[in-house]
């Protein structure tokens, strides 16, 4: 009998209720299949369960938003446990792109069904990200998003923020070395796939299992250009800017002589230097 651990949060817009719950616990049950319910109670806590328990399992489901899936992959830090997905949240940036399906009987099908892969991981600092990092501009909306988040959290939670980052204007320049090359912008976003938050798509064609990351600059500071950026990233046209840089490194570099924020997978995470380096083939995935 295969058996499951599912991560999820019961009481957060994001998670899986109990209604949800039950759904899967009888999908799963009616193949054959034993799946155990962890509901996390805060921050953390998915990451530390997962450490400790991922070994009993055939593999570990995370029922929520990438940041749930965040703390499950750094829970698991390398084990070879897949990772299965049912889509919660708001952006959903990985089930975007493996293409997974949102509707729960068609989600939990490909869980059952077992087919996996391997996927880039990035590392920064030993914590593990799945999808992008970012200094400059977005990390500091993400930063402020934060600082007032409650349990109903989404796309509206970023009007506030994004509107106060802007109209602060404070865009220090950055530093990046790529694998030794060394370049000057505003804000920098470090890929390991192609999507972003919502539509957006700044590195178009960044592929999550090349074992580089695709490292996007944008060299120009006014609130004017921040808002043209924004726009081209959303019609997936970032790379015919002349006034953006594209390159592909496994290892980068962030610094700034003044503080700049910086954001992993969505959640806040300090500020610069860091460095983040690619973690070639760091999880097995489950896709349909």
């Amino acid at each position: 009998m295969a058996t499951y651990l599912l991560i999820t949060n019961p009481i957060s817009s994001r998670g899986l209720g109990e209604k949800g719950i039950a759904e899967v616990t009888a999908l799963f049950e009616a193949r054959g299949a034993r799946i155990d319910v962890h509901r996390t109670r805060g921050a953390g806590d998915a990451r530390s369960v997962v450490a400790d328990r991922h070994g009993a399992y055939d593999a570990v489901i995370a029922a929520g938003g990438d940041g749930t899936i965040g703390e499950v992959v750094n829970g698991l830090a390398g084990a070879p446990v897949p990772v299965g997905v049912l889509p919660r949240g708001t952006a959903n940036v990985l089930a975007k792109e493996l293409a997974l399906p949102r509707e729960m009987p068609d989600a939990a099908d490909v869980i059952l069904r077992g087919k996996t892969k391997k996927f880039d991981l990035g590392v920064a600092d030993g914590k593990r990200f799945v999808l992008m990092a970012s200094a400059g501009y977005d990390a500091q909306v993400v930063a402020l998003a934060h600082e007032s988040r409650g349990a109903k959290f989404g796309y509206t939670s970023y009007v506030a923020p994004i509107l106060k980052a802007l109209a602060a204007g404070d865009f220090p320049e950055i530093r990046v070395k790529a694998d030794g090359r060394e370049y000057a912008c505003r804000h920098v976003i470090v890929a390991n796939v192609e999507n972003y938050g919502g539509p957006m798509r700044p590195a178009r064609g960044a592929k999550h299992d090349d074992g580089l990351f695709d490292v996007v600059m944008y060299t120009r500071h006014g609130r004017l250009s921040v808002a043209r950026y924004a726009f081209a990233a959303f019609l997936g046209r970032t790379a015919s800017r002349s006034d953006v840089i594209r390159v592909q490194a496994s290892k980068v570099t962030l610094s700034s002589e003044r503080p700049v924020a910086l954001q992993l997978d969505g959640d806040p995470a300090g500020s610069l230097p860091r460095t983040l380096e690619v973690l070639p083939a760091g999880m097995t995935v489950i896709v349909p």
